[in-house]
């Protein structure tokens, strides 16, 4: 399985960077988990829109969602032209808030499905199980298969217990580290500090560990010190790079 990150930051991008975006590669299958601003861009230099799959999306706030918004307005403009088979684009995201869910529909270029608690889902040599996590809008982590390879992804979500057994004998954790714990101002706050984040890695005993949903304004070295203070193996995800799982 292999993993390329498009957009490494959130909720807004650091100067020519981009928000969340991954593009999951197994044999033929080709599916992108999040497409925040700037990620469409980058995902064509690597993957034609014809070769893509299916969209996965872990929850509908703008630094992971709003690339959809002009895709759909591209997929309805190559419809009009003849320049694609005119068959609706699959996407799976909540359903909540529902007036952003609703926002989806648009002419008929994506075949919308609502991500439920525990559901599965398998899209051509790729397997994936949803876990919801504790974020202020309804918000998903996946747990990813392909061959004998597991990615799980936290989406974004503060400290849980489900975080933790969710991740157990991961492959790769790819991890919401939007925090320094200088910054966790209450319990409450809505992104894991890289602290927790390495004490979730190192308890569930992740064969690698991916911090990602960076605050763009961070000095990437104290993320990545504060992580590895507890899991020593973490690293930086960096954009455009490739990874093998």
């Amino acid at each position: 399985m292999k993993v390329t990150v498009l957009g490494k930051y959130g909720p807004f991008p650091a100067a020519a960077g981009a928000c969340s975006g991954y593009l999951v590669e197994q044999g033929d299958t080709r599916v992108l988990v999040e497409c925040g601003n700037g990620v469409l861009s980058r995902l064509q230099q690597i993957c034609p829109l014809d070769k893509l799959n299916a969209i996965v999306i872990s929850h509908l706030h703008s630094d992971h969602v709003s690339d959809i918004m002009v895709l759909r307005y591209a997929l309805d403009i190559l419809n009009a032209r003849g320049l694609r088979e005119p068959k609706p684009f699959p996407v799976y995201l909540p359903e909540n808030p529902k007036d952003e869910y609703e926002r989806m529909f648009f002419k008929n270029v994506f075949d919308i499905h609502a991500i439920q608690n525990g559901m599965q889902l398998q899209i051509g040599d790729l397997s994936f199980y949803f876990q919801e996590m504790t974020h202020p809008v309804q918000s998903f982590g996946m747990k990813i298969t392909g061959g004998n390879k597991t990615v799980v992804y936290t989406g974004d979500t503060n400290y849980n217990e489900r975080v933790e057994t969710f991740a157990s004998e991961a492959d790769l954790l790819i991890a919401d580290a939007g925090l320094l714990e200088k910054d966790k101002t209450s319990p409450n706050v809505p992104h894991l500090t890289a602290r927790e984040v390495g004490l979730i890695a190192a308890k569930a005993n992740v064969k690698q560990l991916m911090l990602s949903h960076i605050w763009p304004w961070y000095d990437e070295n104290d993320v990545l010190a504060e992580a590895a203070a507890l899991y020593p193996a973490a690293f930086i995800a960096q954009e455009m790079k490739e990874y093998e799982v």
